[in-house]
């Protein structure tokens, strides 16, 4: 009697399961639409790196820790600069600091202000990221007004690599204009 039961209780049992695995494997087994990163874009501007324009992908700040931090802006600006013969990223990055956006314009370098571009190529074989520094330049600031809104920052600048705290090779351009929100 006992067996039977036990008989009985596992042709149950074996008929649960087996639709239930058969299901779950169904299930894990179908196809889905290939996965399609999301596009980081902000249309917020356009940087040109000699001549070459690259769309602005994200423009972000900080405050400045200063007296006057309300006014100052660390930027945080990136970029795409690959282009189609590309299969590899290649983008441009630059952290501009501005000590007081209600000056209107900075001329570079400024004592105390922190600059620097990256430029990072995927598609040669060696020295990927370069670092470049501004030599001369400005950058032209319309400010948000204090209750908020939209900045715009329009920069002409020449560059230079830096390598080993020393500045090489031959100047570049870089010119371009971003927006971003200050809330």
């Amino acid at each position: 009697m006992f067996h039977n039961i036990c008989t009985k209780t596992m042709q149950r049992f074996t008929s649960l399961i087996l639709p239930a695995i058969t299901a779950v494997l169904l299930t894990a087994c179908s196809t889905s639409e290939e996965y399609e990163p999301p596009v980081y874009t902000c249309d917020c501007g356009t940087l040109v790196l000699d001549g070459d324009s690259l769309e602005v992908l994200g423009a972000e700040f900080v405050y400045l820790q200063q007296e006057d931090s309300l006014f100052s802006r660390r930027y945080f600006v990136t970029a795409d600069a690959q282009t189609a013969d590309e299969s590899e990223e290649h983008g441009v990055s630059l952290i501009l600091d501005v000590p007081n956006v209600q000056q209107g314009a900075v001329f570079y370098p400024a004592d105390g202000a922190f600059t620097q571009i990256d430029e990072t190529n995927f598609n040669v074989a060696f020295d990927t990221t370069q670092t470049f520094r501004i030599t001369n330049g400005v950058a032209s600031i319309m400010a948000a007004p204090l209750t908020g809104g939209e900045e715009t920052v329009t920069l002409d600048f020449l560059i230079r690599r830096e390598q080993n705290g020393e500045l090489v090779g031959f100047e570049r351009t870089l010119k371009g204009n971003f927006k971003l929100e200050i809330n």
